[in-house]
């Protein structure tokens, strides 16, 4: 897997084309009976809104593959959670015991959960994190912070695929 920045104007699908692979292998996974209960993709978002809307925006068309997997007679359980400062601790305590496939969370939360023992084997065999907003991060103090995050993550597990998404990095040549 190669690392990515994906890079196009607002609104026309980045966040989508991130997360169209992984829910791809996600599905084969399912089908085939091997989605282990562990945190596959984390999405890092700079707001605490924006993962809310996230999740609700990629819970919408899973709900419409279950129902067509559940018509052909299969069950896809895959899970996606938001994991930040304001989850209530009882939604904390289960994702230990059944953790979200997808884990949507703020660079922040990701620190915290980096530092938690027990979330932290959950996280051991991430495959890939997508970071939105990755301008509003790569210049300040969160992003250092968030960079620090990475790879701690990325040493629990080398073959980690980081994936960018901005709508204003430029001149994109660079």
């Amino acid at each position: 897997m190669q690392n990515t920045l994906i890079t196009a104007p607002t609104g026309t699908g980045k966040t989508l084309a991130a997360f169209a692979a992984i829910l791809n292998e996600l599905i084969t996974l399912a089908d085939l009976g091997k989605l282990e209960d562990k945190v596959y993709c984390i999405y890092v978002s700079p707001l605490r809104a924006l993962s809310n809307d996230i999740e609700r925006n990629l819970n919408e068309p899973l709900r419409a593959i279950k129902e067509k997997a559940k018509k052909q007679g299969k069950k896809l359980n895959i899970r996606v959670a938001v994991r930040t400062g304001d989850t209530p601790t009882s939604k904390r305590a289960s994702m230990l015991t059944k953790p979200p496939h997808i884990l949507i969370t703020t660079p922040e939360s990701i620190a915290i959960l980096l530092n938690a023992p027990k979330f932290r084997e959950h996280m051991k065999d991430v495959k890939w994190v997508i970071i939105d907003e990755i301008h509003a991060l790569a210049e300040n103090k969160r992003g250092v912070h968030l960079s620090l995050s990475l790879e701690r993550l990325q040493r629990l597990n080398p073959g980690l695929c980081r994936i960018g998404l901005s709508a204003t990095i430029a001149p994109i040549e660079e």
